[in-house]
């Protein structure tokens, strides 16, 4: 009896591998709306894009264009304003997979008024709608007493400290220092940044930067080897240094609204050096479909650097020295 029975189930299983096998089942017809929006600025920008599906296990094997046009996108913030957000194309790189044009929505009238609430509308050619909402942040303003202006510092601290303020309610901020500089090459004059990170971690010979992660201080801190080391980075191994003419420190921050602050907490990959994310979260805040809506504002602060402090990399200064 176990014979036929061992009989039966090889007979099956040579019938089921014959058979087309679909591991992803029928496709669902579902639309993705991503916007972030800025407040520093009236330009802004949308995407919108269907899914899709390959013959095989390779997602990046597609090359139909999933991008949607002709569609009626609106927003609405501050006094029932409505912005109209216009589809317009962009050439893509030479050797993209996809050969028709880029397709985006902006417009260039839109400022984000803050603590306020804001929605967007998009409506296919099919009919289809895609809806949300979110809540503009508060305006940040730095604290010019509390924050340097100097590197290096002028009361010789061993770091430099950035504060700020805002009436937002338990807020999340992105903070990003970066130098900025210029490069002579061949009668040739290009301009880099180098971001700043909070620290560095060596590894062997090479030093691995360590970024910040999103804060709720309203206070930033680098200590001033991170700069210094930063520096040295500019050149690294060229040893003609007045060829690197160095402009200045800029500090961003940037105020995150509460759906990128669900986005973010959703999707990071690990919360401290212990953890670690084994799956995707697929977030979204689109009502009839998928992707993010959020609002994030933005200041920024200078950070000039002394003549001498350029000097002794070897590096030429840019800008008038500080006084």
């Amino acid at each position: 009896m176990r014979k036929y029975l061992f009989l039966i189930i090889i007979f099956i299983s040579i019938i089921s591998c014959e058979e087309n096998l679909n591991p992803y089942g029928e496709l669902k017809e579902r639309y993705i709306l991503n916007c972030i929006i800025r407040g520093d600025t009236t330009f802004q920008t949308l995407t919108l894009t269907r899914d899709y599906q390959v013959d095989n296990f390779d997602p990046y094997s597609n090359k139909e264009d999933v991008n949607i046009k002709n569609a009626l996108v609106r927003i609405w913030n501050g006094n029932n304003k409505v912005t109209i957000l216009r589809d317009t194309t962009i050439e893509r790189p030479v050797g993209d997979k996809y050969k028709t044009p880029y397709t985006v929505f902006k417009t260039n009238d839109l400022l984000p008024n803050p603590n306020s609430a804001i929605e967007i509308e998009a409506i296919l050619p099919n009919g289809k709608k895609l809806t949300s909402v979110a809540s503009v942040p508060d305006a940040i303003t730095i604290s010019e007493g509390s924050s340097d202006k100097v590197i290096p510092p002028v009361d010789n601290k061993k770091f430099i400290k950035i504060s700020w303020s805002t009436s937002e309610k338990n807020p999340v901020f992105i903070v990003r220092l970066a130098i900025y500089f210029f490069k002579h090459e061949n009668g040739v004059k290009t301009r880099n940044v180098l971001t700043v990170p909070l620290n560095y971690i060596q590894y062997g010979e090479a030093w691995i930067p360590n970024y910040p992660k999103p804060v709720t201080d309203l206070a930033y801190s680098v200590d001033m080897n991170t700069i210094k080391k930063a520096m040295e980075l500019i050149s690294d191994n060229d040893t003609n240094k007045s060829r690197y003419e160095i402009l200045s420190c800029i500090f961003e921050v940037l105020s995150l609204d509460p759906e990128l602050r669900k986005y973010y907490f959703a999707t990071a990959r690990s919360r401290d050096i212990y953890s670690v994310k084994l799956d995707e979260t697929d977030y979204t805040n689109i009502k009839g479909g998928y992707g993010v809506f959020g609002v994030y504002m933005r200041t920024y602060w200078v950070l000039r650097f002394t003549h001498d402090y350029i000097k002794s990399f070897g590096y030429t200064p840019g800008l008038t020295d500080v006084k």
